[in-house]
């Protein structure tokens, strides 16, 4: 006996209840379509015999394939044999086919009918050929097994290449979100160092703010969407941090309606955001640093007055392309950048939530 745990590895399926439909109907049918011997042509007894013969005709060639295809496809699992399977099971087949159609010819017309007395058991049957009729129900039945089992294997294939890829998304994803951590931490602590050295009191108070915002960062590093309202929370921390560190001369302005409160974005793309202005532009007395967030057309906007250092670095864009690259993974809506004369601007979607019956919706 097959197990089921091999019917569905190597079929594709449990073929139980086909088998029990199929081989019945066969013997019924076998007879008329290739003997051209219909019901009132014989006697109930002799049709019934007809029947018998090709009913376990077919059963046992139809269990004989399916352990041979089972034992083919063990045996030459791999794609690259698929060629090779098929020829060994097709030769196979034809001698297999025509072994039982001679055997079960011969016991049934020469052997049973003769014992039985029947004299009409195939008086009435027109072009009767016995092989023809098995290779072709052997064929019927081999193709339908291997389309299924086709089938089943695109299938499989297509959801290890999703299981693959959203293996691949995650890892990447981690990736990007591990490159926000250290660039935060080296600012910060670059920092806390001047203050240190300027005021110590003040710089306890620096550090019990950054513990509290760097223990958002690590909260936050295994989310890929966090609730506007959570990251809003968190930059207010973050804008304290800067405005202590510049005295007055980082300004920031937040402007979002509670409606969008809790709508979801990325984890720390505003952090990403406000460094990256923070460290392109000139914050001095006569040039304070402006940073305004609000919606509009459903994305949410950070703009700063644009006054860039006459000497920096090279910017590498890590930052924003970190935030471009992880809403891909969420949104067809592209991150927009614009750069006029006196303002950056950076547009981000917000990733909207629907609640319906107690289950949250995300849409764009």
């Amino acid at each position: 006996m097959i197990s089921k745990e091999d019917r569905l590895k190597y079929l594709g399926f449990n073929d139980t209840t086909l088998s029990l439909i199929a081989i019945p109907a066969i013997g019924f049918l076998f007879p008329i379509l290739f003997y051209g011997a219909l019901i009132n042509d014989y006697s109930w007894y002799t049709f019934k015999l007809k029947w018998a013969e090709a009913t376990l005709h077919a059963g046992v060639f139809w269990f004989l394939l399916r352990s041979l295809m089972i034992h083919l496809r063990k045996r030459y699992s791999e794609f690259e044999q698929t060629g090779q399977r098929i020829m060994i099971q097709s030769g196979l087949f034809l001698i297999l086919g025509f072994v039982l159609g001679s055997f079960f010819h011969f016991l049934f017309a020469h052997t049973l009918c003769p014992i039985l007395g029947i004299n009409d058991y195939h008086s009435h049957d027109t072009g009767e050929n016995p092989l023809l009729a098995t290779y072709f129900t052997g064929f019927a039945v081999l193709t339908g097994y291997e389309a299924k089992y086709f089938y089943y294997q695109l299938r499989n294939s297509i959801e290890e290449r999703e299981e693959a890829k959203q293996a691949q998304i995650r890892s990447e994803l981690e990736g990007l979100r591990n490159q926000v951590n250290p660039h935060f931490l080296f600012n910060s602590m670059n920092t806390l160092m001047n203050l240190v050295v300027a005021d110590q009191q003040l710089a306890v108070s620096f550090l019990k703010k950054l513990s509290k915002v760097y223990r958002y960062v690590l909260e936050s590093r295994d989310e890929q969407l966090i609730p506007l309202k959570k990251e809003l929370e968190f930059i207010h921390s973050y804008v304290f941090l800067q405005e202590e560190r510049f005295k007055g001369n980082f300004e920031v302005d937040i402007t979002i309606h509670e409606s969008y409160l809790c709508h979801k974005i990325i984890p720390l793309s505003l952090q990403i955001l406000f460094e990256n202005a923070v460290k392109h532009n000139i914050i001095s007395r006569k040039k304070p640093l402006r940073i305004e967030v609000f919606i509009k057309d459903d994305m949410l906007v950070v703009r700063n007055n644009l006054q860039l250092k006459e000497q920096v670095m090279h910017s590498t864009k890590v930052g924003l392309e970190n935030i471009k690259t992880r809403y891909k993974y969420f949104t067809n809506k592209e991150v927009e950048l614009v750069e006029s004369t006196d303002f950056f601007t950076v547009k981000i979607p917000i990733i909207k939530v629907q609640i319906k019956k107690g289950i949250q919706d995300l849409t764009v």
